[in-house]
């Protein structure tokens, strides 16, 4: 159970090329199979969302709730998850609930 960042513009390409979508209102989950044993997260956070500290503020949150979610997903993914501008006030818990939610509409929770 491991989880490791997106790093290069060639990894998020891929994944916005090959991947598949689903929206929420607050974010968009680009998610696609890796061919590795770990599942890796990229974000992407326009500037009109805020200044540095909220956006750092909003990733922190959304990287905490997915590594809470890391235990049910399935193994072998890249994730891309793009923040909207309405999840500027958002909560840990709203965030976890959101990205449960988002998974379980793409299918990508282990079923145990």
């Amino acid at each position: 159970m491991m989880l490791s960042r997106l790093k290069k513009g060639w990894e998020f390409k891929k994944v916005y090329r090959k991947g598949r979508t689903v929206v929420s209102r607050n974010i968009v989950l680009y998610y696609c199979p890796n061919g590795l044993n770990i599942n890796r997260i990229g974000f992407s956070i326009k500037k009109s969302v805020g200044k540095s500290v909220i956006r750092n503020r909003i990733r922190r949150i959304y990287r905490e709730a997915f590594f809470h979610l890391e235990g049910q997903l399935l193994q072998g993914f890249d994730f891309i998850i793009i923040v909207r501008k309405p999840s500027v006030g958002v909560s840990f818990h709203e965030a976890g609930k959101e990205l449960f939610n988002l998974c379980k509409k793409a299918q990508l929770l282990s079923k145990g």
